[in-house]
């Protein structure tokens, strides 16, 4: 019997082929480890929860992790609060975040309930209401006017970005029944 001829384009995984092949790569030190760390980390404000997650990801000892982490801290590299006040800047500022998903996105990060509740006050009524306000324009925009048919939709789109259901008739109805829709 005769083999099958083989495509010079086809390739051969060492692994399944649902993930990247196995690489055979040298192990690393400690130092070299901490350098990518500290690259990784500053590149853009990381929390703790991210940093241990890289680490694991190189397949580092849990002792040496939590020690490269430590240190990580004492450098600046890692900081937990810093990282929840730059992470509720960008979503509030950028995406038009409500308060609920910020909230929610950060517990999931192990950030301290404290540290979001003191940086989410920082976020002043005007800017909330500008950006439930443009939230609602934007929906509108693709979605047409608000009417009987589509209020739950616009419902939602609002609650699905963190906002509650008293924030919408507060600001955006101006305190106005929502059930005249109905």
């Amino acid at each position: 019997t005769t083999s099958p001829k083989r495509n010079s384009s086809t390739r051969i995984w060492t692994k399944s082929c649902y993930g990247p092949p196995l690489l055979k790569t040298k192990a690393m030190t400690v130092s070299e480890i901490i350098t990518k760390l500290e690259r990784y980390c500053a590149y853009q404000d990381r929390c703790t929860q991210e940093a241990l997650t890289k680490l694991r990801s190189l397949q580092v000892e849990e002792k040496e992790a939590q020690q490269i982490l430590r240190l990580l801290k004492n450098d600046g590299f890692v900081d937990d609060e810093r990282y929840a006040q730059s992470y509720i800047r960008g979503k509030v500022g950028l995406k038009q975040w409500g308060k609920q998903k910020i909230r929610m996105s950060l517990l999931q990060k192990g950030i301290p309930k404290e540290l979001i509740d003191k940086y989410l006050k920082h976020i002043t009524p005007q800017q909330y209401t500008d950006n439930l306000q443009a939230a609602v324009r934007k929906w509108t925009q693709s979605h047409g006017p608000v009417t009987q048919e589509n209020i739950t939709k616009l419902y939602r789109h609002l609650m699905a970005k963190g906002y509650t259901y008293e924030e919408i008739l507060l600001h955006y109805y101006k305190g106005a029944d929502i059930r005249k829709f109905y």
